[in-house]
C-alpha cells in the first residue's frame, strides 16, 4: 500500500517558528526604524545646510513601540539670549520659522538709508521648506528599511 504523510516534527517546527513571528517582526521593525533615523538626519542636514546651528537642534526620534521615526527639533532646547534683544526662543518655532518663512517688521522713518525689497507687497521671508524636500528623500528611505523588515522575516522562516 502507498502512503503520504506528514511529519509531525517539520509541521511543529514551524510552527513554532509561527508563535515567534510577531516578536521578531516587532524587532525587525525597530532594527529598520533605527537604520532609517541617521539617514533622514543626514537628508535633513543636508537640506538645512548652513554651518550647523539650526542642524544641532535637529534631533532623531523612534517611537516606543518602533512603529515609526523621524527627525524633528529637539524639545526643551532654547536658542541662546542675544544682547540686543535678550529673548530665549524654543528651537522648534525658529526652525519653523526658518521652514516656513515668517514676518518681518517695516522699517521705521528713522532707518531712512533701508530700502527692502518686497516682493509684490509681502513684508515676508521666504521659507527654505526643508522638511517638504527631505519628505520625497524618506520615501527612498522608507522602501529600505521595508526590504531589510522582509530580508529579516524570511530568513528567520527559511533558518
Amino acid at each position: 500500500m502507498i502512503e503520504t504523510h506528514i511529519d509531525d516534527q517539520d509541521l511543529d517546527k514551524l510552527l513554532e517558528k509561527l508563535r515567534k513571528f510577531p516578536s521578531l517582526f516587532r524587532d525587525a521593525r525597530r532594527y529598520a526604524m533605527e537604520m532609517a533615523a541617521p539617514e533622514m538626519k543626514r537628508e535633513l542636514d543636508r537640506l538645512i545646510g548652513g554651518h550647523g546651528k539650526v542642524q544641532n537642534w535637529q534631533g532623531e526620534f523612534i517611537g516606543s513601540e518602533g512603529g515609526y521615526a523621524a527627525v524633528r527639533p529637539l524639545a526643551k532646547t532654547y536658542t541662546k539670549p542675544t544682547k540686543k534683544l535678550g529673548n530665549r526662543y524654543a528651537v522648534g518655532y525658529v526652525t519653523n520659522a526658518i521652514n516656513s518663512g515668517h514676518a518681518f517688521p517695516r522699517p521705521s522713518g528713522k532707518d531712512s538709508y533701508y530700502d527692502p525689497r518686497i516682493r509684490s507687497g509681502k513684508m515676508k521671508v521666504p521659507g527654505r521648506k526643508f522638511y517638504q524636500q527631505a519628505d520625497k528623500k524618506t520615501q527612498d528611505i522608507a522602501k529600505r528599511a521595508a526590504e531589510r523588515i522582509l530580508a529579516d522575516l524570511k530568513a528567520h522562516l527559511e533558518g
